[in-house]
């Protein structure tokens, strides 16, 4: 695998590297000094990223089990390491986009001198040198050392990885190496001494006494000192670590290291080199020491967003399928992209002209052969691995290069004398114009011609233009919500003007502001307009919203129609076209401060209609007042409950529910803002339920945090935390559609989020309200989004059917709220009611829904629990139990679990599904074929 040429001079390995990285740094810096560009989609969902592990680093709780749980759940898709890593960079140099990509100066000094370690382990110092060089000059790998993206620190963790266990694994062979390339040379130096290349006798017997010289020294020295034996144990857990970190960058550093450590472990177990083996597995064990616990936490978001980044991707970017050529050489047409001609086609020169050469003069090829060998397996095999991804991009194979470089560094030494000198520099010097020419906007149309030759797609020009308005949009918006959190509509989305990059320079506003694109769905273009209130719309090019481009027209003709929607504020972007800033006239959250303190959560009044239809969204106005902070902690529980209870009770026909369940009404409820929306559907009055209910309901709820969740004391001055505010919510409420009617009177409950403590509000003057089928249906702003999930809760007991409607409105609700408040919200509002009816089973079902929805399976198992014991006889209450059991890595729970359920219903082919999965995790294959195999066999006859 190693292979050393002759006595190389001595060289100062530390004072080379310095001075490479320092030019990278100068480089680097100096292109971010000019350069005002912004962030892009993916950068900028980096970059929030690195955001949320700094707030989470201000307050580290080492020996707090809780808040390691929350810390590898701030990333549940992406590996945190690079967030984590970024940390100490904004600490000191503060935050923002170039100063996160400081830590791209970290992760240059581990390519550098990985790539040098490397090709001076497998060729020579030479080599190593210019290989670091070629990294530097690579246009694939400067154009995203100056992006904040995952690859360029993936990049410099595989050379890592593969650094150490080159250095690992090679010791072995490289002792032979050099024992054979000793042996040579002393016969190559009797061979002159003879001058006729024959040996006499007399020195066979010098060779004979030196090998065995040699060898019996070389036996004495490890038996004295073994210190060979420590140093594979320190470069094999120097290989455990990184690649456990390396898998902490990004999940892909598998692709890399595969097919090396499988030919390792295949000439592992052909040469029975068990203490090998015992060291690498020691190795692997330390590497999932070090990512388990992130990948335990989020296994199974890592799984379908893995499999939306791949097939989903792949089919919407129309990317080649597996079964043609150009799927398999895709990246191989990239090379001189990634490379630059110069940099690809001198060095290739260079090797044949080796080649030939030693073809020429007869030499053995055994002393590099090693060294070609390990690094084709590299290469083959990462390419093979990422060609087999269905999802290709120019990206995803750059930790191919560093390795790719050192090949070609070898070539570029092949040319000798001072003809070779000249072809190095001249190489390099070229490579260094082409770099600058890529990266700044400099030269005229004739040299910018030459470059997109030699170097093609590879320009990267820093923007020189005026700023673009980000930070002036969420300023504006904070300026006119000051003490609320909002979220940005975003309808265009380009590389400029995207959800991604505004929801980032929003978080850099203490998070008081979140871009989120909506308008996806014609379907919920309605529904979407009535949820937010801030909207960003942009003239001209509106990105790549091809695949929406009918829900995305829809919706800004929708806000730049409307009357409650007014222009904001409007700016030129840099290609003259502009930027609009709309916001909704009608508040559904206004605050205000008072001028007097006030400490209890007080209601200054309702308005609503005196009377309400049930199952129709109706408009209502609350006003609370308060201290700051009992109002931003504040949980309001408001019950509306029948006066007379013993008044006569009209008959209900609706179909029959499961014992015990009720029902709110359907999903669909579309009321207007305050009037209608031009060229869509409006329908005030909400679907009829799913499903029945066996008796009426003389009581419905409205709870939910004040304010909905929104208060953000973003703009506190130092006194105004001592003073009073008032908070006017304009929103929607939802009576059931199999409410009694009659007279309902308001009782009102404060809930702190924060202590737990409660106490009632006075209800002054009371209200009444009438529920009455014929009263008149009034436009209604949309519900809150505690509402909205106890009637999701509600469609649990249908199995498959309701969930698919389920997930639908959670992925729709989830771009209002950001953070997900709500499920928060809606866990604490029904687990203090549920002390008052533990019984009552439609809040069970919904509190489950918002425990799952935050992760939290030990309290979701404690309340599906509870519903199996309630709701006995319906199958799918126990398979949500597995589910959350399954996802909690306990099969043998599960399938207890799912044994309940079979026997109610042994044909549901999800509940035979996830009894499979739970026989497969715990290594059953037999029932696993039989349940997932045979049964797709099954539906297949069937159909």
């Amino acid at each position: 695998m190693i292979a050393q040429e002759k006595k190389q001079p001595k060289i100062n390995h530390i004072l080379t590297l310095t001075i490479l990285w320092l030019f990278v740094t100068v480089s680097d810096r100096l292109w971010f000094a000019f350069d005002n560009s912004v962030p892009a989609w993916d950068q900028a969902d980096y970059l929030t990223g690195s955001l949320t592990y700094w707030r989470a680093l201000q307050n580290v709780q080492l020996f707090s089990g809780e808040w390691w749980k929350h810390f590898w759940e701030l990333s549940p898709k992406v590996p945190p390491l690079t967030y984590i890593l970024t940390v100490p960079f904004q600490n000191i140099f503060g935050r923002g986009a170039d100063e996160a990509t400081l830590v791209h100066l970290f992760f240059s000094g581990i390519l550098l001198t990985s790539v040098y370690s490397l090709g001076s382990k497998l060729f020579n110092q030479k080599v190593g040198f210019w290989a670091a060089v070629l990294c530097i000059l690579f246009p694939g790998l400067y154009r995203y050392r100056l992006q904040f993206l995952l690859d360029y620190p993936l990049t410099a963790m595989v050379t890592l990885n593969f650094c150490c266990l080159t250095f690992w694994y090679g010791k072995k062979e490289e002792g032979r190496r050099k024992k054979e390339e000793g042996r040579k040379k002393v016969l190559l130096f009797l061979d002159r001494e003879e001058g006729t290349g024959k040996r006499e006798q007399g020195g066979k017997k010098v060779l004979l006494f030196l090998e065995n010289f040699i060898g019996l020294v070389s036996a004495k020295i490890d038996k004295l000192f073994p210190d060979q034996s420590l140093k594979d144990w320190l470069w094999v857990t120097a290989f455990g670590l990184t690649f456990g970190l390396a898998i902490l960058v990004k999940q892909t550093t598998i692709f890399f290291l595969f097919t090396p450590l499988l030919w390792i472990g295949i000439n592992i177990l052909k040469k029975r080199q068990w203490y090998k083996l015992i060291q690498l597995i020691y190795s692997l064990c330390l590497s999932v020491a070090i990512f388990y616990p992130w990948a335990r936490t989020n296994w199974l978001l890592m799984l379908t967003a893995g499999k939306r980044a791949t097939v989903d991707s792949a089919i919407a970017e129309g990317d080649p399928n597996l079964l043609s050529l150009d799927a398999w050489i895709y990246y191989g047409k990239l090379l001189p992209y990634h490379i630059s001609l110069p940099l690809l086609i001198i060095p290739i020169g260079g090797l044949i002209f080796y080649f030939i050469r030693l073809n020429k003069k007869q030499q053995n090829f055994s002393s590099q052969l090693h060294s070609f060998q390990w690094i084709a397996i590299f290469l083959i095999g990462g390419y093979l691995i990422c060609s087999l991804n269905i999802n290709k991009d120019f990206r995803y194979t750059l930790p191919l290069l560093p390795v790719l470089s050192i090949l070609l560094a070898f070539g570029l030494m092949q040319f000798p004398g001072k003809v070779g000198k000249q072809i190095r520099y001249f190489t390099v010097g070229l490579a260094i114009i082409l770099m600058l020419l890529n990266l700044w906007p400099v030269g005229g149309i004739f040299l910018r011609k030459i470059t997109t030759w030699l170097s093609p797609g590879a320009t990267y020009y820093a923007h020189f233009g005026k700023e673009f308005p980000h930070r002036k949009v969420i300023a504006e918006i904070v300026k006119t919500d000051p003490y609320l959190q909002s979220t940005l509509g975003v309808l265009p989305s380009t590389p400029e003007i995207n959800q991604h990059n505004l929801n980032y320079y929003g978080a850099l506003q203490n998070l008081q502001v979140y871009g989120r694109q909506v308008g996806t769905n014609f379907k919920q273009v309605e529904q979407d307009a009535r949820s937010l209130s801030w909207f960003v719309t942009k003239t001209d090019e509106q990105g790549s919203v091809k695949r929406i481009k009918k829900a995305q027209a829809a919706i800004v003709n929708l806000i730049e129609q409307h009357p409650n929607f007014k222009l904001q504020k409007s700016w030129q972007l840099p290609d003259n076209s502009n930027l609009n800033l709309y916001h909704n006239q009608f508040l559904p959250i206004e605050v205000n401060p008072l001028n007097k303190p006030q400490e209890k959560v007080k209601l200054d009044y309702i308005i609503l209609s005196p009377k309400i239809r049930p199952g129709t969204s109706i408009p209502i106005t609350y006003k609370w007042s308060g201290s700051w902070q009992e109002l931003q902690s504040g949980l309001v529980l408001l019950t509306y409950r029948r006066e007379n209870i013993n008044q006569p009770q009209t008959e209900l026909r609706n179909p029959v529910f499961p014992k015990n369940q009720v029902s709110l009404a359907g999903l669909t409820q579309k009321p207007g803002l305050s009037g209608n929306f031009p060229g869509l559907n409006n329908n005030n009055q909400g679907n009829k339920p799913g499903f029945l209910v066996e008796k009426p309901i003389t009581q419905f709820i409205h709870d939910r945090a004040i304010g909905m969740g929104s208060l953000h004391p973003g703009m506190f001055q130092a006194n105004e935390s001592e003073v009073g505010f008032e908070v006017i919510e304009r929103i929607g409420m939802l009576p059931p559609s199999n409410i009694v009617p009659g007279t309902y009177l308001l009782e009102a409950t404060y809930l702190n989020r924060e202590t737990g403590a409660s106490y009632p509000i006075a209800v002054q003057p009371p209200v009444r309200v009438e529920v009455d089928p014929q009263a008149q249906i009034l436009p209604a702003p949309e519900l809150d989004l505690v509402t909205q999930l106890r009637m999701w809760g509600q469609k649990l007991p249908l199995g498959i059917k309701g969930l698919e409607t389920v997930f639908a409105e959670v992925a729709r609700v989830n771009q209002y709220d950001p953070v997900q408040d709500y499920t928060e919200q809606a866990e604490q509002t029904l687990t203090y009611r549920l002390q008052q009816e533990p019984d009552n089973l439609e809040w069970l079902y919904s509190l489950a829904l918002a425990q799952v929805l935050q992760k939290d399976a030990e309290g979701a198992i404690a309340t599906l629990t509870r519903i199996t014991e309630l709701d006995s006889q319906n199958p799918f209450a126990y398979a949500y139990l597995a589910f959350v059991y399954l996802y909690e890595l306990n099969p043998g729970a599960a399938e207890i679990a799912l044994k309940s359920a079979l026997e109610i219903d042994p044909d549901q082919p999800e509940i035979r599904s996830l009894n499979g999965i739970a026989a497969l995790m715990q290594g059953n294959l037999v029932q696993a074929w039989r349940e997932l195999i045979s049964q797709k066999s099954e539906v297949k006859s069937q159909k």
